[in-house]
């Protein structure tokens, strides 16, 4: 197959026995329900559950934490870490194949290591693989994951049974698709739900005092029995503004009972302002890479932290790719055997470091000219140039200090 993988752009449809998304029977909506304590303690119930595993419940509760603009910013700051990152393909003679390398870097390849990393956040992630065209897999798609029983390595047929279905590591299934993550792990929504459910709690309380207290409220007084007269005085009220409104009687009176200090809001604020940083110590372990008030020096301390989660993170998709990705394209006929696929850890300094390193070198070392001008982007002249011109300069400079002299000269003995 290796020669003729280096003639021909290699391809190959998959089997129509070998979709698993086919088992499912009827795919239905996930509809979004409004979360609180109680149902994600039932729907964690229901994923924990040693015989009849159902994750049904904690997905409707996971797709209304996603939507939360915290979670949602940490989420990113942490895959892409991994999804920008540079890599190679190694072949057997450990030297650098860049025509393997060229087989990852498509868009499919991104795609899975999107899903991949979504592992990490929602517990489990089953990935169906298309057909293989022009030496690249056509699509790459989630398989939904209320159809997905980690525990039983199964795709059940409908939501309403956790036994029934077909197993996703088994062939046809495992040649073109991939289950990443713990069978058993439910991911780190299950440790955000609780501080997403009471953040959403405050922010609506808080948008409720603003109603109340923000706008000051309209009254109406007037003793007038004419039903015609009050229902003017009514519709006035109501078309003034979103502000609260009453018509009263002259003897009626309302009043607002209301905290006598005047940053009511800050148990509020605190409460948000605390709930979006447990979010982030979850995610990224740390909060200086995205609170604005991290001072110098502990966000160095935080952004080694955030360093540590990513080679953690880069680790774990280095198992995948090689213990699953890679055995699963050589089954489907990509020439990898004995390839071996690496992340590029290499560190990069910033380009105002680089050069001032470079610079302290240049007195004692002699650097090549194509590395300067690729480096920094700057047109460099040959040694034979730079030597007429500093000869050019030099004769300039030294007519002038003749034309100095003479001038001194002259208006001395003038």
């Amino acid at each position: 197959m290796a020669w003729y993988n280096d003639i021909f752009n290699f391809s190959k449809p998959q089997p129509q026995k070998a979709n698993i998304r086919k088992t499912i029977d009827f795919e239905q909506q996930l509809q979004r329900v409004r979360q609180d304590a109680t149902r994600f303690n039932i729907a964690l119930q229901s994923a924990e559950s040693p015989m009849y595993p159902n994750r049904f419940l904690l997905m409707q509760t996971y797709q209304q934490i996603v939507l939360d603009g915290q979670v949602q910013s940490a989420m990113l700051q942490r895959k892409s870490k991994i999804l920008c990152k540079k890599f190679m393909v190694y072949g057997p003679d450990g030297e650098c194949d860049e025509a393997k390398t060229e087989l990852f870097n498509q868009k499919w390849f991104y795609d899975f290591q999107n899903l991949a990393l979504d592992s990490i956040f929602w517990g489990f992630s089953c990935v169906q693989f298309g057909a293989i065209v022009n030496d690249k897999y056509s699509s790459v798609e989630l398989i939904p994951r209320i159809y997905v029983v980690p525990e039983f390595s199964l795709v059940r047929t409908n939501t309403a049974t956790v036994t029934e279905g077909k197993h996703f590591d088994e062939a046809p299934y495992n040649n073109w698709c991939i289950g990443v993550g713990e069978k058993r792990d439910l991911g780190l929504m299950m440790y955000l739900a609780p501080y997403v459910i009471w953040k959403k709690n405050a922010m609506a309380a808080w948008a409720e005092f603003a109603e109340v207290f923000g706008s000051p409220i309209r009254v109406g007084k007037t003793d007038v029995r004419d039903e015609m007269t009050r229902k003017n005085m009514e519709n006035m009220l109501r078309n003034m503004g979103v502000a609260s409104w009453a018509v009263l009687d002259l003897n009626d009176n309302i009043e607002l009972m209301q905290a006598s200090r005047t940053d009511a809001y800050a148990v509020f604020d605190k409460m948000v302002e605390r709930c979006n940083s447990e979010i982030s110590k979850i995610i990224l372990g740390q909060t200086g890479t995205t609170d604005e008030k991290a001072y110098s020096g502990s966000a160095n301390v935080h952004e080694n932290v955030a360093d540590m989660i990513a080679k953690q993170d880069t680790l774990k998709m280095q198992f995948v790719i090689e213990n699953q990705l890679v055995p699963m394209m050589i089954r489907n006929g990509f020439d990898l055997s004995g390839c071996t696929f690496k992340y590029d850890d290499s560190e990069s300094l910033p380009l105002s470091e680089q050069a001032k390193i470079d610079a302290s070198f240049m007195p004692y070392v002699k650097f090549d000219h194509e590395y300067l001008e690729h480096k920094y982007g700057i047109e460099l002249q040959d040694e034979m140039g730079v030597e007429e011109e500093n000869e050019t300069e030099t004769e300039n400079e030294t007519e002038s200090q003749l034309e100095n002299i003479a001038k001194r000269l002259r208006a001395i003995y003038s």
